[in-house]
């Protein structure tokens, strides 16, 4: 009986374990099939997501092809048009216009023959014993015909340009410049001088292919940081080279410069053609034609005093006058073209050595003599400004204001000999900075110029200049009460510095201008140092750390001080909060009086993405913007525009903070495709032209200008901004993805198109961080440099730490933020990176990529640090550091970093 009952619970066992093995088995066939089914599903997921991605991408492109063809048949109808009309109008137009004489630069006695020396008084003088001159005499500081640019510098795309494009060199002021044109150019010939004829000839310019000698010129001024006048130069060095006949070097300047922009007009007197250039500022000592209101000037007088027949209306596409304002650093890098000269400081045994460009030097001698403003606030030239200042900068540490100042004013007083230009030149000319090193002489004025840009440079203290009727000297702002002759200029106490009146301290005024009132100059005191701005940068941090950043700032002409930024979160200014829309980042435009209280302050609401591409004020204080974004733009609880892709706002703001301009420009562009766009309107919002360009070569920046009639000039780019558009792919998405494998494909297709192999990590990064949401941390740069180089921490031990210590990289929107290990400042590359730093990708070719810092990022060393416009990439290991206001430039081979 038990043996049957064991038996049967034996079988019973077995049969359980059987039916629970069959149960296994079909749990496990039935696991195996959801899960096959799952990854099935997922798989056919992200094949339905890349297939409408390919979709959506190629609708994209049928739509661009469309349009581009679109606005290309409106973009050459419209050049057609306006050359055509310019043609009739010529034949017709040419009327005798008188000659007048040339403007001399007023000196009403001649300077003082010998330096003044200070002979201080037995008697002490306290700044209240001294009267003060009460409301000095200040010139209009506005401009008088700001350049609004013209549509016909954009270089289009033609086809069968490249079948006659032709290369050329000229020596320009002894450096090289190559250059290309059209070789149908040098036929081009003036029959006969008359105004059939002139038409003619314009007509026969118009059908060449003008645009590749455009392209050429603006590259090249790009490069060096060439101002009209240089591109002036550049064109009447070119027509030399082209044509032996002086009349046709006319003529080819003139459509030239036509056609690049400017409203020079040609003008004849018997045989002979002549250029007649407008200019914004006075020109001294040449003469003119009054011609619609404004003054065209004869650089070669080789007409004599003769009446000219010419024109009065202008060509439909040029809309600027040559401006001779110099406000970036030439650079011109050529280390065979550089000449020596020595400067001797203060104490110092041992000179200073300066390597000064000859082809700089040459430039500056060509002006013609202009407005005093001109070179009170010309920038210094690179190698000048780099060597003078890395040695000034560490003698004045801890010093006061008026210590630092007097130590100005000792070197001015005791290291530049005392000469008239008179005496030295036999005519007046007034030095730019750098003219003060390389002559051997100088007087009151170019002792002004170097003094007022040091202070402000180097100490960021407002600084006026003072002209009596022989003299010119200068008054300082500082923060302290000074002993001295003081002035009130705009509201603001300035004591007067005068570094040519030989051990005179500050405050003391030559003994024969102290019952005259000089005339009071302004000088483009807009220095991050200045005490004015580094007050508004502290409210606006203040408390607010990490979440609101400063982009833009802009002194207006009515003395306003204009800011315009992000912040993101909740960020508090004044006694009111404001919060991001969206948990994204929203924008702000702020404008503040000349003692740096705030009068209003406005936050524009981002659903999506924001930030402002471009950036300008008007004359009276008005705000505009060029806003690139993603969503919903809002201000005041008022929706502006909305898009769901990269669009454009033109954003304009009054004085008083309400919205007077609002035009959304919502084109969409394929990856890897650019389109520009020009649009000009009145101060109160009304569009007067918005034209489109589509073309993959575009050779301007997005920018704002404001003219003379205060009417708004924008030029865009859409597409130009990596990461704004382009999400991450749909690859990021799956659970095989690794940054470091990206990095590697990358990597390995930028080693087989032969790419420097230090330049090769930084293209991968930077292409990884092109798209929206692609990041890197420092991990990741650990783990390739050592798997692909794994001598370069023992070797490059500086830059290894630096790239460890950049702890995460996010591209959101178009902008990349850096986060820095314990939020310290990280060195790389000469640089100096902050926490929470802000930087734009943009590709400029497939060889180049740019990257454009928004804040946070400096370049230097020692005592001496500039915040880095952008820095340019090139696959052959070129770094282009861009830095400063004045836009100085650097370039450095990788090589050279890392070796």
């Amino acid at each position: 009986m038990l043996g049957t009952f064991l038996k049967k619970i034996s079988n019973s066992i077995k049969y359980s374990l059987m039916v629970i093995k069959k149960l296994l088995l079909l749990f496990t066939v039935l696991f195996t099939v959801t899960v096959s089914q799952s990854q099935t599903k997922e798989k056919d997921a992200f094949a339905e997501m890349d297939k409408k991605y390919e979709e959506k991408m190629q609708q994209m492109e049928q739509e661009y092809a469309r349009n581009r063809e679109r606005m290309q048949k409106e973009y050459e109808m419209r050049i057609k048009r306006m050359n055509d009309e310019f043609e009739k109008y010529l034949k017709k137009a040419f009327k005798e216009v008188a000659q007048k004489d040339e403007v001399i630069k007023t000196t009403e006695v001649p300077k003082p023959i010998d330096q003044p020396v200070y002979q201080p008084s037995k008697t002490i003088v306290s700044a209240k014993d001294l009267a003060p001159v009460s409301d000095p005499i200040i010139p209009k500081m506005a401009v008088e015909d700001a350049p609004a640019y013209s549509i016909a510098p954009i270089v289009m795309p033609v086809d069968g340009m490249d079948k006659y494009k032709q290369s050329f060199a000229i020596d320009f002021f002894g450096s090289k410049a190559s250059l290309y044109v059209d070789s149908r150019m040098k036929s081009l010939s003036l029959n006969s001088v008359k105004g059939d004829s002139f038409a003619k000839y314009w007509d026969d310019f118009s059908k060449v292919y003008y645009q590749i000698y455009l392209e050429s010129l603006l590259a090249y001024a790009a490069k060096t940081n060439l101002n009209d006048w240089g591109i002036y130069q550049l064109i009447d060095q070119s027509s030399k080279q082209l044509y032996g006949s002086s009349n046709n070097q006319e003529m080819w300047k003139w459509a030239m410069l036509n056609q690049a922009g400017y409203q020079v007009k040609i003008g004849y007197s018997g045989s002979m053609v002549c250029v007649m250039l407008p200019f914004m500022q006075e020109v001294y000592g040449k003469p003119y034609y009054h011609i619609g209101g404004y003054n065209y000037y004869l650089l070669d007088d080789k007409l004599g005093k003769k009446s000219v027949y010419t024109y009065e209306d202008n060509f439909g596409g040029a809309s600027k006058k040559i401006d001779l304002d110099l406000p970036f650093a030439l650079n011109f890098e050529d280390e065979d073209n550089f000449v020596v000269r020595k400067t001797f400081l203060p104490k110092e045994k041992d000179p200073l050595v300066l390597k000064m460009n000859k082809t700089t030097m040459a430039f500056l001698a060509s002006y013609p003599q202009t407005d005093n403003t001109v070179y009170l606030n010309a920038a210094m030239s690179v190698s000048v400004k780099n060597a003078l200042y890395e040695y000034v900068k560490p003698r004045i540490v801890g010093m006061s204001e008026s210590e630092a100042v007097t130590y100005f004013l000792n070197y001015l007083h005791h290291s530049f000999e005392y000469k008239t230009d008179r005496d030295q030149f036999g005519k007046e000319k007034m030095f730019f900075p750098d003219e003060i090193f390389y002559y051997p002489f100088s007087d009151c004025e170019d002792r002004t110029v170097l003094f007022t840009r040091m202070v402000n440079d180097l100490l960021g203290i407002d600084v006026v200049a003072l002209t009596y009727f022989s003299h010119m000297a200068a008054a300082v702002s500082f923060t302290s009460s000074v002993e001295g002759y003081s002035f009130i200029v705009g509201g603001q106490n300035y004591t007067i510095c005068d570094p040519t009146y030989i051990d005179a301290p500050i405050g003391s005024v030559m003994p024969d201008y102290k019952d005259y009132t000089p005339i009071a100059i302004k000088i483009n005191n807009n220095n991050k140092m200045s005490n004015v701005w580094q007050l508004i940068a502290r409210n606006i941090e203040k408390d607010n750390e990490g979440k609101i950043f400063i982009a833009d700032r802009k002194i207006a002409e009515n003395g306003k001080y204009i800011v315009s930024g992000w912040f993101t979160d909740e960020v508090e200014i004044g006694d009111k909060r404001y919060r991001a829309a969206n948990n994204s980042r929203d924008l702000w435009f702020a404008t503040y009086d000349n003692t740096g209280a705030m009068e209003w302050f406005l936050p524009v609401g981002c659903t999506g993405y924001g930030f402002t591409q471009a950036f300008n004020v008007g004359k009276n204080g008005n705000v505009y913007a060029l806003v690139n974004y993603t969503g919903a733009i809002s201000v005041n609880s008022r929706q502006l525009c909305n898009s769901d892709h990269a669009a454009h706002l033109i954003l304009g703001i009054s004085g008083r903070g309400q919205t007077i301009l609002g035009e959304n420009v919502d084109y969409q562009v394929p990856e890897g495709k650019k389109l520009a766009f020009y649009g000009k309107f009145k101060p109160d919002g009304t569009k007067v032209d918005l034209l489109s360009f589509p073309t993959d070569k575009v050779r301007f920046d997005s920018q704002i200008t404001v003219d003379s009639q205060n009417d708004v000039v924008v030029r865009g780019i859409v597409g130009e901004i990596e990461g704004l558009t382009k999400e991450v792919p749909i690859n990021l998405s799956m659970a095989s993805y690794s940054t470091e494998a990206e990095l590697e494909e990358y990597m390995d297709d930028f080693k087989k198109q032969q790419y420097n192999k230090h330049i090769v990590p930084l293209f991968a990064a930077v292409k990884v961080l092109s798209k929206n949401g692609g990041s890197i941390s420092g991990l990741h740069v650990r783990d390739l440099i050592r798997k692909n180089n794994p001598e370069f921490p023992k070797e490059n031990p500086e830059v290894y730490e630096g790239l460890l210590r950049m702890q995460f990289v996010v591209n959101e929107g178009g902008v990349v933020k850096i986060e820095t290990y314990q939020k310290k400042k990280v060195s790389l590359f000469s640089m100096s990176i902050s926490n929470n730093s802000n930087l734009q990708i943009v590709k400029s070719s497939n060889d180049t990529y740019t990257l454009n810092f928004l804040n946070g990022v400096q370049v230097g060393k020692a005592f001496i640090w500039y915040d880095l416009n952008f820095l340019e990439l090139n696959r052959n290991g070129a770094m282009l550091f861009d830095y400063d206001d004045d836009h100085t430039r650097k370039t450095v081979g990788i090589d050279k970093i890392v070796n």
